[in-house]
């Protein structure tokens, strides 16, 4: 027998410890991530959990409920199809049916609208079954992962040549890769950050978010620089065994001299001499086919996973789905 007990001010130092014992846990389960979510979205209510079997804490259950407007609540394992979910020690030590019923309880009892799971891979093998066989509605998704295997060579190797080339070239036009916590890095990359996602057709991450990641040292910040110009950079997480690449930005103007390519290296081998397992770069659109060639030329491995939604108020949701196109574009404009 199983409870579940409320993530509190009093016992959140345990969740670090927790959550890090569990296999294939990443910088999105972290407490750092709950508290930058927290802060930079006032939207977002985290509601985490314990799961403790008698006395023992076995695992964790990280989630938000999100409000986008008042009177519209959606409970999220974790928003923007991130990783979130059940997570235990060692499998085998409960019966999700329960804590899934438990959590359509809350609903009922709190006025969710909407329940959606976001399962890492492993358990959207597991668990993804008994969601569906209950009423979830499934959206299939992909990630791609390197494993680093410690061995920087091999992985060079591997690259396809034309990484390989790019990564030459960059060096041999004068591109730079480092880390850095300058603010004036960051200010810098935030502003090429917001014409990088405009020019995409994206939405933006606040700013306050990533200086919450780095200020938590959850996040590394690498640039690449020409001539002691900024051209490039990335925002990256490091956590447990793992390192996800997260938010990209470059100039078009210099994209000749393949800076994103030194920076995806850079990043790969500090990953590798730093002990990280894995490399994550991230879910993509299925329809980019580019960006998946990308990733697949460093030999990074297409990875399923899935997330799971019940709708339990249709009235509610539908309000929300005819706001939110309208709101996001007032949120990109504030960004």
């Amino acid at each position: 027998m199983y409870t579940v007990e409320p993530l509190t001010p009093q016992n959140q130092d345990e969740w670090d410890v927790v959550i890090q014992q569990c296999p294939n846990t990443t910088a999105f389960q972290s407490l750092a991530w709950r508290d930058a979510l927290a802060t930079a979205f006032k939207q977002l209510t985290p509601v985490y959990l314990f799961i403790k079997q008698q006395d023992a804490v076995i695992g964790g259950l990280p989630a938000f409920v999100f409000q986008p407007i008042p009177g519209i609540r959606l409970w999220h394992s974790m928003p923007w199809n991130l990783f979130g979910g059940i997570h235990l020690i060692a499998s085998g030590q409960l019966e999700p049916e329960t804590l899934i019923t438990s959590v359509e309880t809350a609903a009922a009892e709190k006025g969710w609208c909407e329940i959606r799971w976001t399962l890492i891979p492993e358990h959207t093998a597991t668990y993804g079954t008994l969601l569906t066989d209950t009423g979830y509605e499934r959206t299939d998704h992909f990630t791609h992962l390197l494993k680093t295997d410690g061995n920087v060579d091999a992985l060079w190797h591997a690259y396809n040549k034309r990484v390989r080339g790019a990564v030459r070239k960059a060096e041999k036009s004068g591109v730079a890769v480092t880390d850095t916590d300058s603010k004036a890095a960051l200010s810098t990359f935030y502003d090429m950050y917001l014409m990088t996602v405009k020019r995409l057709g994206g939405t933006p991450k606040p700013r306050t978010l990533m200086q919450t990641l780095l200020q938590r040292k959850i996040a590394k910040l690498a640039i690449a620089t020409y001539r002691d110009t900024i051209i490039a950079g990335l925002l990256y997480l490091r956590f447990n065994r793992t390192v996800t690449l997260w938010c990209e930005a470059s100039v078009p103007a210099f994209l000749k001299y393949r800076p994103n390519n030194a920076i995806f290296h850079y990043i790969i081998t500090q990953s590798c001499r730093e002990g990280y397992e894995w490399v994550d770069f991230g879910a993509s659109p299925p329809e980019n086919t580019g960006l998946i060639a990308h990733k697949e030329q460093y030999r990074a491995t297409q990875t399923d996973f899935a997330s799971y939604t019940k709708v339990i108020s249709p009235l509610k949701r539908n309000l929300w789905t005819r706001s939110e196109g309208a709101l996001r574009q007032i949120y990109t404009w504030m960004q």
